[in-house]
């Protein structure tokens, strides 16, 4: 109330400092870009999806907890709660999972304990993917699942763009109210997209009215047009105070904790090495684990914090070739993996044992390295000596929080097929896994594989039902020759109902340390209210009855153990849905193959076909792309410096 309408406005508006406060303890406080502080912290959301552990994360929250209380920063970082879309993008790194149960899980450990708080970035728009249209039943049953299960706790929510039938997030009409039921009460709204004036005809009184949001990185015109539309009556000055209350309420809780930002609980706090339990062995014909005195390792010394310490040839010193030979590859994420090194690994494979080790944060084709003896992935920051002991003794844990396409062209957001009928924007409730493991489709390898230097064999299950809860149990025991830790996942599928896309979902999944000969007995509770059907005519969710198949296994395609059960609650005419309104590709004759006039039906609008004529999703000027790169370049650690290029070239010119 001790606030001027210009500093109201500002402090809403664009970021600006506000010069009218009482505020005897807080120094002066500017809202804009550095409160958040995008890079409290390397790890990579991808590397800690690999990692299937809430405990680990809970562990990198509690570092960026402390770092971002150091560095007074209001907010402990940005954690993205969407889904991932392409695992080849190097934004891909920035997110957990292709699956909503995997990201709720992992999502919860990011809460606002101590006094702080993480900003959850909304699920639709990231670099490129600015552009992402969904419908109603997509945006609740997948993309607002994490924030079902864990949003409570967002500190605040991040619109950086995407279209929720047609509209755009942050302008929707309903968006907010709708977002409101998935956090709590004080949790601040904020968007980079702060131009109004011009911007489809939505005005400061269609942004502010919901009297949540904060327009960060806003032009100070914006600020101008919130207090001329307070001052003529256009605005109520309440729902602008609403605005500014959120926004101060995380100010308040910073300074609170501020005032001991070195409590007990975060001067324990130790940033894990993440590189045995992030990394996942993705193919190995009996070549690992393998003698060290064996290995010839071929890469960029330069690449690693170690590098210098061991002995790495160029990939062209072929006449270098050992008995093992290692091929770290490293920058692929931009422009994949290099002709030299493709050749060298290539000729490798020709005459000896040859491993190959992806040191980069996001996928790529294969194809350079089919023949290769052993292939591992590691998106976390590691050490040549941490390759050393995934090779040579302690095996990886890590599996994939993604499918893993042989090609760029089979993940849909870069076929040329729907892009050329303009539905390239479109996604339905069949997302990743989903849809690859429901169509034909070019994988090289399904979500949630990951080896192991043992086997597992998995016994003795057992499904029942309270009603809305499934529980299976079952045996788990470790047969092979070393100690390891097998990742059970359970999967559900509503039996004789493709349409709903409820289809091999994961449900649950247990990490489960097991030495020579050990074995354990696993629970899974599973509530189907995590996979409960948006109905739009009556606007409500609920699970649904019916028989449902639960399966055990090692991945999504490698099941082990099946039951069913069948659950008494809701119908399928209930949800109002059938096969007889539902898209074709719902699952309706096995293909997915959707059209322009149902693209058009469940959107309620055109969809773009030409996203050129859309200023919001133009890149940046030549200009302004060459002036960051330089500064990216001199900065930059190696490690994100391909990240932090790919979102210089690709962030929309807002």
């Amino acid at each position: 109330m001790l606030m001027r309408l210009a500093d109201k406005a500002a402090l809403v508006g664009g970021g600006l400092t506000t010069s009218a406060m009482d505020r005897p303890k807080l120094e002066s406080f500017e809202l804009g870009d550095f409160l958040l502080p995008y890079a409290v912290d390397g790890t990579s959301e991808l590397a800690l999806g690999c990692t299937f552990s809430p405990e680990l994360c809970r562990a990198v929250a509690d570092v960026r907890k402390l770092e971002a209380a150091q560095a007074h920063n209001v907010f402990a970082g940005v954690v993205h709660a969407g889904l991932m879309r392409d695992p080849m993008s190097v934004s891909a790194s920035e997110f957990f999972s292709e699956d909503p149960i995997l990201a709720s899980e992992l999502l919860k450990s990011f809460d606002d304990s101590y006094g702080m708080g993480f900003v959850y970035a909304d699920c639709l728009g990231q670099g490129r993917f600015v552009n992402r249209t969904i419908d109603s039943r997509a945006l609740r049953e997948l993309y607002l699942l994490p924030l079902a299960k864990a949003g409570k706790t967002a500190a605040a929510v991040q619109f950086d763009g995407g279209y929720v039938n047609g509209e755009k997030v942050y302008a929707s009409d309903g968006i907010y109210e709708i977002y409101g039921g998935y956090v709590n009460a004080d949790t601040a709204f904020l968007t980079h997209y702060g131009v109004v004036n011009g911007d489809e005809g939505r005005s400061a009184e269609q942004l502010l009215g919901n009297g949540q949001t904060y327009l960060l990185g806003a032009k100070s015109t914006v600020a101008r047009e919130l207090a001329y539309g307070v001052g003529s009556g256009v605005i109520a000055e309440s729902k602008l105070n609403r605005c500014i209350e959120r926004t101060l309420a995380k100010l308040v809780a910073a300074h609170e904790f501020y005032a001991d930002p070195l409590a007990s609980e975060l001067k324990a706090a130790v940033m894990p090495n993440l590189a045995i339990d992030s990394s996942v062995l993705l193919k190995n014909d009996g070549v690992l684990p393998t003698d060290s005195r064996k290995l010839t390792v071929f890469g960029d010394r330069a690449m690693f914090v170690d590098g210098a310490q061991y002995n790495i040839f160029d990939p062209s010193d072929t006449d270098k070739l050992g008995a093992v030979n290692v091929f770290l590859v490293t920058d692929y994420e931009e422009n994949g993996v290099d002709a030299r090194t493709a050749r060298a690994i290539q000729g490798s494979c020709a005459i000896a044992k040859t491993v190959v080790v992806l040191c980069g944060t996001v996928a790529t084709p294969l194809a350079f390295c089919e023949n290769a003896n052993a292939l591992l992935f590691c998106p976390s920051d590691v050490r040549v000596r941490d390759v050393a002991e995934m090779l040579t003794a302690t095996a990886p844990r890590g599996h994939l929080p993604f499918t893993w396409c042989k090609t760029r062209s089979a993940y849909p957001c870069n076929n040329a097929k729907y892009t050329a009928r303009g539905d390239f924007r479109y996604e339905s409730v069949y997302n990743g896994y989903m849809l690859f493991n429901n169509f034909k489709s070019e994988v090289s390898y399904p979500f949630g594989h990951g080896l192991d230097y043992t086997e597992y064999e998995m016994s003795k299950l057992k499904v029942t039902s309270d009603g809305v809860k499934l529980h299976a149990e079952f045996i788990v025991k470790n047969v092979g020759a070393h100690a390891g830790v097998a990742l059970c996942q359970a999967y559900i599928t509503l039996q004789n109902a493709p349409v709903y896309g409820l289809t091999g979902r994961l449900a649950a999944f247990k990490r489960v340390p097991l030495e020579r000969t050990e074995n354990a007995h696993v629970e899974f509770d599973i509530d189907l209210n995590d996979f409960a059907v948006f109905d739009e005519t009556a606007n409500v969710s609920a699970p649904l009855g019916g028989k449902y198949r639960v399966c055990i296994g090692l991945s999504s395609t490698d099941i082990r153990l099946s039951n069913e059960v069948r659950v008494a609650i809701g119908s399928r005419s209930n949800a109002g849905l059938s096969q007889k309104n539902a898209p074709a590709y719902y699952g309706i004759g096995g293909k997915f193959e959707p059209t322009a006039p149902e693209i058009e039906k469940l959107l309620k609008v055109p969809f773009i076909k030409k996203p050129d004529e859309y200023r919001d999703i133009l890149p940046p000027s030549d200009a302004d792309i060459k002036k960051q790169l330089k500064k990216a370049e001199k900065y930059a650690p190696p490690r994100i410096l391909p990240l932090l290029k790919y979102k210089i070239k690709t962030t929309p010119n807002v």
